[in-house]
Formats: structure tokens, C-alpha cells, sequence
């Protein structure tokens, strides 16, 4: 029982470094984002495309994957019905 707490205390202190680390480095980068807008206001168009180009790559990332889920579902079906 004992040990169970102690694995349960490291994996919640390594767990909340984790996101104390996370949030530092997100910081800095909405930082520098900020900075660099500021002083390059052409660098927000740019970043808005890149930011476009990101979202339909994950959009076509999750088709495929639906895609990929409803053919496997496709094949349950035919052998669960004769």
C-alpha cells in the first residue's frame, strides 16, 4: 500500500513539473510571437497561413482516420452478417 502511494505521489509531482514546464515554454512563445509581430506586422499574414495550412492538415489527418474507422466498420459488418 505504501509503495502504491509513493508511485502515485512521483507520478503526480512529475506530472505537475510537466505543465509548470509546458506553461513556461508556452510563455515564451506567445512572447516572442507577440515581439516579432510588433516588429514585423507582415510576419501576422504569414503566420495566419501557416496557422490555415496546420488546421487543414489535421482536418485531413482525422478524415483519413474516419475514413480508415468506417472501412473497418464496413468490413465488421460483412462478417457479422452472412
Amino acid at each position: 500500500m505504501l509503495k502504491f502511494v509513493e508511485h502515485f505521489y512521483h507520478h503526480v509531482r512529475n506530472t505537475i513539473i510537466w505543465f509548470v514546464i509546458y506553461f513556461a515554454l508556452q510563455t515564451i512563445i506567445w512572447v516572442a510571437l507577440g515581439v516579432v509581430i510588433l516588429m514585423y506586422p507582415a510576419a501576422l499574414f504569414i503566420l495566419v497561413a501557416i496557422f490555415f495550412v496546420l488546421f487543414a492538415a489535421v482536418n485531413l489527418y482525422f478524415m483519413a482516420l474516419f475514413i480508415r474507422c468506417a472501412i473497418k466498420l464496413k468490413h465488421l459488418k460483412d462478417l457479422v452478417s452472412f
